[in-house]
């Protein structure tokens, strides 16, 4: 009944439902926030509070105040023939002098914001921070002799606390560089500097940890711009961008120098998160592309009418436009009074979702709508009425399947994992406002166009001869071949594709888990990124955990690791992980500062180095707490393994030393076997990304079923169908894992760790909520038809005229998913072919095959006969 009012309204007042979503539209597209001004990103940084690789992280800034790094650019300058000149190690010390210079430049805008650095302290010292600054530029000076800049920095420092002499000083040797500079005024150079919310610079020369970027071999030496931007700030798309043309800057200079052999280039997790977010938005350019593309031409394909296109398109464009703005909104609304527990967020690669199920989705319930007002328009050949029958006959069905989709992602909402949590949320209200747009916009947008819409056929007898989608005959013959004999055929269905369906089904009965996965985010990128090639070549020189080392924290509140016994016991623990596997390489700790393995006092060069290097005021800010509450109480050990720190085996070798380490402090004397371990690093956090998961899949996968179950049972009433329709989409699910991961094992072979980890949940929640949406349409008018045909007459007359309709939704929606293939992420290709794969067999397999039968196994069980309906108007002969 709402929806025959509906009809009726759309056609009455079209003007004015145009103008009402035409000023929505403008409202959402000039008025803030934008979509991009408000977007987040990364996984690591949104991990549940309580994960014990969190709690790692605040205590590590508790206890180190100072150590505000939280990722890092790597230059990495190589030869491969032979180790490194003096010419080359020359040139990677002048690559370092900029940016060392550019860190003083930083340090000391920071340090004269406060008045009270501005002056010399009492006993006639600079301030700690501005000395910070001058140390910084004293380095960038010795690592280029030619380099002026440093020098004019020092020069204007001194002068501006008074020390005239050393400002003099300064000033005269960086004019004797730099001669242009005799007539010029002090002042801070360059003016604009690399602003890389860089900490810290480390160059071989920098103490304590110097040695570490210097390889065995001396095919090797680092630069390390530790950065305070998190390893998935959007920010590091700048700093990445900036970072490449400083390295093509001295890729040129060398090849002026002659030093043709170097390789030059830059890595760190600051320039991987980087490279994975300049991936994510080539991907969304992409998929947003190549949808809005493969959507038009399966749509002329389908209809041959040109502008019937504009029915859907500008129905899906106008609610894009308005659902992305009113997500935009909803992380505003914390803002209000009283609001402020509402913490809504949204992540910017939860755009291609939204873009992928608002073009497919919104494109299906046109073309049922569409195809419904064809079905009426042949009956009673009248544009307006045909348009109110058919939004009165499909109404409720739309509403139906996209209340399926909208409630299975909003079972995302109750992850621990925020990236979750607000997704699906937000990727079913934007579903929401498609599904409002393709009820009164679509529908108003055809009674609007009139006769229009037909071209080039003319008129309305036309448009229904030439625009069928799909023959009507080829249907006939595929239900009489399904009907025949349905018990077989899904018999014989099922076994086929259960070769392939039933080990990922095994899996998850006996692991817990359907197929394997990985948590690699470095395998994600193209072998063809900066970022990548860098880290890939490097690792012949350096650790592969050198990009992401481990951090393992020893608190113990009753002891000293400052006294002796402390000292031995950070021994013991050293070795207790040098122990635990030969991947582990170095292991630093206030010890053994060069990463050796504990051992008594030597005379040789290096043991003298390292009893300097102990008693160094550098060493004990590095490895012990500087908090005054927990000094001596905490002490550091900085671990390198020859393991990817995003992978699996890094986190089992992790797990390894995590536990040799508890077995042997429980075996230590008191107070020492209460010392409580906290790790910190790249791989502890992909741990808890990967615990975190897991327990959210679970949760939500039997969240979706039985909310599915529920909206089915509602809608249809048949708790056996409700079921089996269930039952279904599990087994495509599966089915389609099994050949995803076949696929990609063959397709990536000698690469190919496992799927990515985000592809079966995304695909869990999309098939099982999106698969739905054919069994409901199909349904639905099976059980229509029935009433009036009886069951078996009923069934065949349902298949045949929503065969040709749910096939070609099917195809829009598995080519929209395909768009994704397009991408650059190896992880948003996997879902993308999975979502493809897993659409199209609900489409020929599921809905054309599997529930016929079931439904014609079902007819034997069933006394109903046909309602006797001569006489009745047309539009009453159609139940919703």
């Amino acid at each position: 009944m709402f929806f025959q009012k509906l009809g009726k309204f759309v056609v009455r007042y079209p003007v004015a439902i145009l103008c009402f979503w035409t000023v929505l539209t403008l409202v959402a597209a000039l008025l803030p926030p934008h979509w991009n001004d408000v977007t987040l990103d990364g996984d690591l940084a949104f991990l549940p509070a309580g994960m014990p690789s969190v709690e790692a992280e605040r205590l590590f800034r508790e206890a180190f105040p100072h150590r505000q790094a939280k990722s890092q650019l790597v230059f990495a300058i190589s030869r491969k023939d032979q180790p490194l000149t003096e010419d080359d190690l020359r040139l990677a010390d002048n690559m370092a002098s900029p940016l060392q210079n550019a860190q003083g430049v930083m340090l000391y805008r920071e340090a004269i914001s406060d008045e009270t650095n501005q002056q010399k302290q009492p006993d006639g010292k600079l301030p700690p921070q501005v000395q910070y600054a001058i140390d910084a530029w004293d380095e960038s000076a010795l690592l280029d002799r030619k380099n002026w800049q440093p020098l004019w920095n020092m020069a204007y420092a001194n002068q501006q606390v008074g020390d005239v002499d050393e400002a003099q000083q300064y000033q005269y040797q960086a004019t004797f560089i730099h001669p242009e500079l005799k007539d010029e005024t002090l002042g801070l150079v360059p003016e604009s500097v690399f602003n890389w919310n860089q900490f810290d610079v480390l160059t071989r020369h920098t103490e304590i940890r110097g040695g570490m970027l210097t390889s065995k071999n001396g095919h090797a030496v680092l630069i390390v711009v530790e950065s305070r931007n998190e390893f998935m700030a959007t920010d590091n798309i700048r700093v990445l961008q900036e970072a490449t043309q400083y390295v093509e800057t001295w890729r040129t200079r060398a090849q002026e120098a002659g030093l043709t052999h170097l390789d030059i280039g830059v890595t760190g997790n600051a320039a991987i998160g980087g490279e994975m977010l300049m991936a994510a938005k080539e991907s969304i350019a992409n998929t947003e592309l190549y949808t809005i593309l493969l959507v038009i031409i399966i749509l002329l394909l389908i209809y041959r009418t040109p502008m019937l296109l504009t029915v859907p398109l500008l129905s899906i464009a106008v609610s894009f436009i308005i659902s992305s703005w009113l997500v935009a909104l909803l992380t505003q609304v914390h803002l209000l009074p009283g609001m402020e527990w509402f913490d809504f967020k949204v992540f910017k690669t939860s755009r291609i979702f939204i873009v992928v199920i608002l073009f497919g989705a919104g494109t299906d319930f046109c073309l049922f709508l569409i195809g419904r007002y064809r079905e009426e328009l042949a009956n009673c050949r009248d544009h307006d009425s045909a348009i109110a029958r058919a939004l009165a006959g499909v109404g409720e069905a739309l509403t139906a399947s996209a209340m399926t989709t909208v409630v299975g992602l909003g079972m995302m909402f109750f992850a621990d994992f925020e990236k979750y949590r607000n997704s699906g949320p937000a990727i079913g209200l934007c579903l929401l406002i498609t599904l409002l747009t393709c009820l009164t916009l679509a529908p108003a947008i055809m009674r609007f166009m009139g006769q229009i819409m037909f071209w080039p056929w003319g008129d309305t007898q036309a448009f229904v001869e030439k625009s069928r989608p799909v023959s009507a005959g080829w249907w006939d013959r595929i239900s009489q071949l399904v009907c025949s004999r349905p018990g077989l055929t899904l018999t014989v269905v099922v076994l086929l594709l259960g070769i392939v369906g039933f080990p990922s089904l095994y899996k998850r009965i006996t692991t817990g888990r359907a197929v394997e996965v990985s948590y690699d985010l470095f395998g994600d990128l193209d072998d063809d990124r900066m970022a990548k090639q860098t880290a890939l070549r490097i690792r012949d020189y350096f650790p592969l955990g050198e990009s992401g080392p481990l951090t393992i924290m020893a608190m113990n509140s009753a002891g000293q690791f400052t006294e002796t016994e402390g000292q031995s016991i950070t021994n013991q623990l050293a070795e207790t992980i040098f122990e635990t596997d030969s991947k582990v390489e170095r292991v630093f700790t206030i010890e053994q500062p060069l990463g050796d393995r504990p051992a008594n006092f030597s005379v040789s060069s290096r043991g003298l180095n390292k009893w300097t290097l102990r008693k160094h005021r550098r060493t004990k800010e590095f490895f012990l707490a500087q908090d005054p509450a927990l000094s001596g109480k905490i002490t550091l050990f900085r671990v390198l393994t020859d393991r990817n720190p995003f992978s699996n085996d890094a986190i089992k070798l992790m797990d390894n030393i995590e536990a040799n380490l508890h077995e042997k402090i429980a075996l230590l004397p008191p107070p020492w076997n209460e010392t409580k371990i906290y790790i910190q690093g790249t791989t502890p956090s992909i741990r808890d990304l990967m615990k975190v998961t897991t327990q959210d899949q679970k949760r939500i996968e039997l969240g979706v079923i039985v909310a599915v179950f529920f909206v089915l049972l509602v809608i249809l009433r048949r708790p056996m169908t409700c079921a089996y329709m269930i039952l279904s989409v599990l087994f495509s699910y599966y089915v389609t894992l099994g050949i995803t991961e076949l696929f990609f094992r063959t397709v990536y072979a000698d690469t190919y760790q496992a799927l990515d980890w985000k592809v079966p949940l995304f695909l869990f929640v999309i098939l099982a909520a999106i698969g739905q949406d054919y069994n409901v349409y199909l349904a639905t008018r099976v059980f229509e038809e029935q009433k009036k045909l009886g069951q078996r007459e009923g069934l065949l007359r349902g298949m045949v005229t929503t065969g040709g309709i749910i096939t070609s939704c099917g195809l829009v929606m598995a080519g929209t998913f395909a768009s994704m293939c397009m991408g650059t992420l190896l992880g948003v290709i996997e879902i993308g072919f999975a979502l493809t794969v897993g659409v199209l067999l609900d489409t020929f397999v599921v809905r054309t095959i599997m529930l016929p039968c079931f439904l014609a196994l079902m007819n034997r069980f069933s006394r109903e006969e046909p309602q006797a309906l001569a006489g009745q108007p047309p539009e009453e002969n159609l139940p919703v």
